[in-house]
């Protein structure tokens, strides 16, 4: 499992390269946020907003969104959310 999320993230990080595609909602459902994730918070959270900016969903208002974007936008959104306070609690990821 560790090795299918490492091999997502590297996956995501090619996307993060090229300035015309961003992860498709299949790539960024596929991540599993863990503990694993804490040591490089600051580039998983930069490369989470960086799919909104290039999505266009950054500022944009949720209610406003077709189903599609909306779902992306919750996506990325609580990845980052599960990084920023996951990472401040040692034990929220332990089974």
């Amino acid at each position: 499992m560790k090795t299918a999320a490492a091999l997502v993230m590297v996956a995501l990080a090619g996307c993060a390269n090229n300035p015309y595609r961003s992860a498709t909602y299949e790539q960024l459902d596929a991540v599993k946020v863990t503990n694993q994730n804490c040591n490089r918070i600051d580039h998983h959270v930069t490369f989470l907003e960086e799919q909104l900016r290039m999505k266009g969903l950054s500022t944009a208002e949720p209610e406003r969104l077709n189903d599609a974007d909306r779902k992306y936008n919750a996506t990325v959104r609580s990845m980052i959310w599960s990084l920023r306070i996951g990472c401040n609690n040692p034990d929220r990821y332990q089974s």
